[in-house]
């Protein structure tokens, strides 16, 4: 009989242990569910900070931009010398990319092919790579381009082009996916560009990896490009003094 009691309390000192430690399980879970959930909430919330902050350094940098705009007209009144200067500083923006622009040129327009069932014909070891697309900008600046951009991002003295994963990196602004649509803008006579990409009957525009693209070429009167959204830096470089 002492020996059935005590299998009994054994037993139910056992229920008891098992109960805590499933009930301390569940309250540990659900802490460390609520540490993850509130992580994650500081990441986004850190995320909306950053993008916030980073419109309203645009928004600032736009107004300096119209500020100092105002100045320099001002300063150009005085005088041939004055506008002469403040005209070669405005080229000098445009050739960098600091503000957009239009003029005749070319559209060339990139697009995967498709089969007859519709879908994407190229798989990663017929995308187009980086060396077709870095051939058709070098062809466009070598025909006198005056501005270039890929998917509006605008092609600067800065700006390089590199395969990585599954995207072509267009500088540090952004990036194109070569199973989608790519669209090159370029600005300058529009002859003599056409003339330069598609130099020996269209052979650059279906070697490679572009064989598996249809291109199009469109010559047209106005183009807009964009400014550029990568920063321009002069860390290293310094005038040399005569």
């Amino acid at each position: 009989m002492k020996k059935l009691t005590s299998q009994i309390v054994v037993a139910i000192v056992c229920g008891i242990l098992g109960f805590l430690l499933a009930y301390q399980f569940k309250v540990l879970s659900k802490a460390e569910n609520k540490n993850v959930n509130s992580n994650n909430t500081n990441v986004l919330s850190e995320i909306e900070s950053l993008k916030k902050e980073k419109e309203d350094l645009v928004n600032a940098n736009a107004s300096l931009s119209e500020d100092l705009k105002k100045i320099e007209e001002s300063a150009t009144q005085e005088g041939q010398v004055e506008k002469e200067v403040k005209k070669q500083l405005d080229t000098a923006r445009m050739q960098l990319g600091l503000v957009d622009v239009k003029g005749q040129g070319i559209v060339i327009t990139i697009t995967p092919k498709t089969n007859i069932f519709g879908a994407n014909s190229s798989d990663s070891s017929t995308d187009l790579d980086e060396r077709e697309l870095i051939n058709i900008i070098n062809l466009l600046w070598f025909s006198r381009a005056e501005a270039v951009s890929v998917n509006d991002f605008r092609m600067t003295p800065q700006t390089g082009i590199k395969s990585s994963g599954n995207y072509l990196w267009v500088g540090s602004a952004g990036k194109v996916s070569p199973k989608e649509k790519i669209v090159i803008k370029a600005i300058g006579d529009k002859t003599n560009l056409n003339v330069g990409v598609r130099f020996q009957s269209d052979y650059n525009l279906t070697t490679g990896s572009l064989a598996n693209y249809d291109v199009d070429v469109k010559l047209v009167d106005e183009v807009e490009i964009n400014k550029t959204t990568q920063t321009i830096k002069s860390d290293y470089i310094k005038p040399v003094n005569g």
